[in-house]
C-alpha cells in the first residue's frame, strides 16, 4: 500500500510539474504581432471547404414515421394521467420568526 501511494504520488507530481514548466509560446514573435501585417489577407472560414455543411432541409418528415402509416391505430398508445403539480406558497410568514418574538428589538 505504501509503495504504490508513493508510487501514485511520484507520477501525480511528475505530470503537475512537467505542466508548470512547460514553456509558454510567445505570441509576439509571431507575423500576427508585426505593426505592418494585414489582416485583410487572412483566408475567411467561410471560404474554406470543411466548414461548408449543406443543409438540405430544415424540416422533419413525419410522413417516414410509424405514425403516418395508415395502419397505425392511434387508440393503442398508452393513457397517461395528467400529473399535478402543487406549487408551495413563495410567500414567507415574518410573523414566527424568532427576531419578531425577540423582546429586545
Amino acid at each position: 500500500m505504501n509503495k504504490l501511494t508513493s508510487v501514485a504520488l511520484t507520477l501525480a507530481i511528475g505530470c503537475i510539474s512537467t505542466s508548470a514548466m512547460a514553456e509558454r509560446p510567445d505570441f509576439s514573435k509571431t507575423s500576427a504581432a508585426r505593426a505592418d501585417y494585414d489582416f485583410s489577407k487572412n483566408v475567411s472560414a467561410a471560404s474554406l471547404q470543411f466548414n461548408k455543411v449543406e443543409r438540405t432541409s430544415t424540416r422533419h418528415d413525419f410522413s417516414k414515421t410509424l405514425a403516418a402509416t395508415s395502419g397505425y391505430d392511434f387508440a393503442k398508445n398508452p393513457h397517461v394521467e395528467p400529473v399535478k403539480h402543487t406549487h408551495p406558497s413563495s410567500q414567507h410568514d415574518f410573523s414566527k420568526t424568532e427576531a419578531l418574538l425577540d423582546a429586545s428589538m
